[in-house]
């Protein structure tokens, strides 16, 4: 027996919680079947639509979607008693835990259900005060009373019959965990009864129910749930547009508390959805202020934060005060790329990997980041990342500092050999790269950055967005370090190569000629510097077609890299690449093989399969043996370039599209034109600037695939619109330029458009004998069109001079048995013999004149 002073003695608090179910008017008590007929996971009967009592929230008559959700927190009340909604704020929780309150109201009759706001203490003390008050328990109105205690007791005996308890905005870990009575140590178990618990804090909501696993992620909006939202907000006689809606939906990552409030300003500011959707994508300020703005919500309490970016703010603050380094963590990514943040990147701002994943988990635990399906990479909402820079902008130059050095620290320095840890760290690279630092030393380390982006644009076949980068890059450090610098030299000299890719070869002639001059009187003609110059220089005139300069170029760097480095070193195989080039362009077929195969059997014995070097070397080789008539063996190895790149660089690589277009080559050359056919309008498919020179290659030869299938008039119109381009890009004497030309004379032979065949026929040979001599096989080749073109018009003396000289070139380059030395033979025999029948014809006709 226990005896209390009074009514207020605290020890009689616990007994009168026992007293109070008996001084109830006693009623038939229904047995367990009938219990669990009428709980609130298994209970049939009429529907209400009346207000919940002493609910705060009015029914939500905009809610949509959802289903899955509602629906998963019904399967999770039957077999567990307890939820928990976690997600990032303003994603809906609170919505969702509303509309699943009145459905539950409106389906089950005896059903009580309680909702505590868990912001503060004031805020739960008052709401179990309500509980208690409006379950009859004794003390429910005196302050010296453990409310929190007395109403869980309530529970946990089972006294109150069918309750549903939602533990709202649970949150502060501080606030719940903490103290003797705190709430997460009077948690009722659940006896006839079940609990819903709304968190941004994973960690707290879990403390509250006791199990991980009870969890329901809440995620943005489905795109169509997003749009009726978003309809059923906007003010009546809005212009609706699907396009523009769907744009601002995809800026407000299709949250809920975005959506609505994006509605709210519309309607207060009395602007168009276009109107808006400028203020939007105009600048970060639009969209701030948008999503900033207070949204009146008179279901809501007045200390309510009422714009998404006030309600993140708290998470953001608490984040930062509870946990440094978590906070610390998230205030750097949000100065890089928002997706795809690798765990190697962050491990370099964190002491440890455990330190690191503490401080990722709590930030996951608010849903600030979310991880991939593979845990090694992380992601921040868009608004999210706003806002926190928002929050920042005090100290932005201090985290945009942090994150550089990050960067840097992984990107750089350049490391083609580790092309695929370079891919990941790219966008976060280009991300810090756009800031501005005032300061030289962070400037120059940016700088740095720029250039190894450049590099990594270089390889990857971005050209424009490399030039950009090293531009940049190159502006920098010759304002912070001076022209002659080794740093400004050395984005000068990527500069040069950049611009040899975007087949502007003047201007990178230039570059590296003035490059090789400073590092000359920098470093010194032999050293190894100054001779990777030398050797970039001599690629760029092999491509101006200058092949004497170009040879004197090569020859040194060989000479220089084999005496430096020996006849193995990568650079000295290169400048061997360099040279075969070269023998080649002269027609040396024979040389260029030899060369190529040496430089391929030495990088087989000591590179790794697939490797781009060895892949240049065979792609090469490839294009020596189509000329030397050896097409089985060129398209076997011009098969494994295209599966190498694709493997290494991706199908859609300018380099793996040059190495499809040659093996369209080989099989045009090996008579199989539809399946050349197909694989040249399958890279024209892919390439989106026709007037880009690789482009344009392409298209002349699909024009001769065509002419080839005797598909006249379409490689006609190819062939003039190639040669438009080559003429625009290239200029009208380039090489490339002269041997479309060439190639659209022999098709207008074939149409009989005789005149202007030889008129361009005639150019190309000048262009060809004076740029490349005329025994070249190129010059040959201008030759045999021309002769072509007066044997079809008449002109047999002249064609038959111009045939044998032909023929004798083609013996002397490519040798007798070669097939364009057949064809020169075939054709002036053939010329001959008509020339001779008519003659004999001639013959005749005076002879039977005589008779007559």
């Amino acid at each position: 027996m226990t005896k209390s002073k009074d009514p207020n003695d605290r020890a009689f608090l616990p007994v009168s919680a026992e007293l109070v179910p008996w001084s109830q008017p006693l009623r038939p008590i229904a047995d367990h079947s009938e219990a669990e007929k009428d709980s609130p996971q298994n209970a049939s009967s009429p529907a209400r639509s009346q207000t919940i009592p002493d609910f705060p929230y009015s029914r939500n008559s905009n809610f949509v979607g959802c289903e899955d959700i509602l629906e998963s927190i019904d399967v999770r009340l039957k077999a567990k008693s307890s939820v928990v909604l976690w997600g990032i704020g303003g994603v809906g929780k609170t919505e969702i835990a509303t509309e699943y309150c009145y459905r539950v109201w409106g389906q089950y009759s005896d059903i009580s259900i309680f909702w505590v706001p868990c912001d503060s203490l004031v805020k739960i003390e008052l709401a179990f005060r309500e509980i208690a008050r409006v379950l009859g328990l004794g003390g429910h109105d005196d302050p010296g009373t453990d409310i929190v205690q007395l109403v869980s007791l309530h529970f946990q005996r089972g006294y109150a019959k069918h309750w549903l308890l939602v533990l709202d905005n649970a949150d502060d870990v501080e606030l719940l965990t903490k103290g003797k009575n705190a709430l997460a140590k009077c948690i009722p178990t659940y006896r006839n009864g079940s609990i819903i618990v709304t968190s941004k804090d994973r960690y707290v909501a879990q403390t509250l129910t006791g199990r991980a696993h009870d969890t329901i992620v809440i995620e943005r909006l489905s795109c169509k749930d997003a749009l009726t939202l978003f309809r059923s907000r906007l003010p009546g006689g809005t212009k609706l547009d699907d396009a523009i809606e769907l744009q601002i939906l995809d800026i407000l990552e299709y949250l809920p508390s975005g959506i609505a409030q994006a509605a709210a300003y519309i309607d207060y500011s009395n602007i168009t959805l276009c109107e808006y959707l400028s203020e939007l994508t105009e600048s970060e300020a639009g969209l701030l202020k948008s999503l900033d703005e207070e949204h009146v919500d008179h279901r809501r309490g007045s200390d309510s934060p009422k714009s998404v970016f006030r309600g993140w703010k708290l998470s953001y603050e608490k984040t930062r005060s509870n946990y440094s380094q978590a906070g610390q963590l998230l205030s750097v990514m949000a100065f890089l790329d928002r997706q795809d943040v690798p765990r190697d990147l962050l491990q370099g701002f964190a002491g440890s990997r455990q330190q690191l994943n503490t401080a990722l988990g709590i930030l996951q635990g608010f849903r600030l980041i979310n991880a991939e399906s593979s845990k090694e990479y992380f992601r921040m909402h868009r608004l999210v990342q706003l806002a926190t820079k928002f929050w920042l902008f005090g100290k932005k130059a201090d985290y945009e500092a942090l994150a550089l050095k990050l960067v840097v620290a992984n990107f750089c320095p350049d490391d083609s050999e580790d092309h695929i840890k370079q891919t990941a760290m790219i966008p976060h690279a280009k991300a810090v790269a756009t800031y501005a630092f005032p300061d030289k030393d962070n400037a120059l380390l940016c700088a740095k950055l720029q250039h190894s982006i450049a590099s990594y644009d270089l390889r990857a076949g971005h050209y424009d967005a490399a030039a950009e980068s090293c531009q940049s890059a190159y502006d920098k450090r010759r304002a912070l370090c001076g022209e002659v610098h080794l740093d400004t030299l050395h984005s000068l000299a990527l500069l040069g190569v950049i611009k040899r890719y975007q087949s502007l070869y003047e201007e990178a002639r230039l570059l590296l000629s003035k490059v090789i001059d400073a590092k000359t009187t920098l470093l010194g003609a032999d050293d190894l510097d100054t001779i990777n110059s030398v050797s970039d220089l001599s690629e760029v005139l092999e491509r101006q077609g200058k092949y004497d300069d170009s040879q004197r170029l090569a020859e040194r760097a060989q000479r220089t890299r084999s005496n430096r480095l020996g006849d193995d070193d990568p650079m000295t195989l290169q400048s061997l690449m360099q040279l075969a080039l070269l023998a080649r362009r002269r027609a040396k077929y024979e040389k260029a093989k030899t060369l190529y195969r040496t430089v391929l059997k030495r990088y087989k014995e000591t590179l790794p399969d697939p490797h781009e070097a060895t892949l240049n070397c065979a792609y090469a080789l490839a294009g020596v043996l189509r000329e030397l008539n050896q097409y089985e063996e060129a398209i076997t190895l011009s098969e494994t370039v295209v599966e190498g790149r694709k493997a290494l660089l991706g199908a859609e690589h300018p380099k793996t599209l040059l190495a499809i277009n040659n093996l369209a080559l080989g099989y045009r050359l090996k008579g199989e034109l539809d399946r050349a056919e197909r694989l040249y309008r399958s890279i024209l498919a892919i390439h989106e600037a026709r007037d880009h020179p690789e482009a344009l290659q392409v298209c002349q030869n699909l024009a001769v695939i065509l002419r080839d299938q005797a598909k006249y008039e379409d490689a006609e119109k190819i062939g003039r619109d190639t040669l438009a381009g080559r003429e625009r890009v290239l200029g009208l004497d380039h090489l490339s330029t002269i041997n479309t030309a060439n190639d659209l004379a022999m098709t207008l032979g074939y149409r009989k458009a005789y005149p202007e065949a030889e008129s361009l026929a005639s150019r190309a040979l000048e262009v060809r004998t004076r740029r490349l001599g005329e025994n070249h096989t190129y010059s040959l080749d201008s030759l045999f069109t021309v002769a072509s073109i007066k044997r079809d018009t008449g002109h047999l003396t002249e064609a038959m001079e111009m045939f044998q000289k032909v023929l004798d070139g083609r013996t002397k380059v490519l040798g007798p048995e070669h097939p364009a030395t057949k064809e020169t033979a075939d054709a002036l025999a053939t010329l001959q013999m008509d020339s001779c029948k008519s003659v004999m014809w001639e013959e005749v006709e005076l002879y039977a004149f005589d008779l007559v």
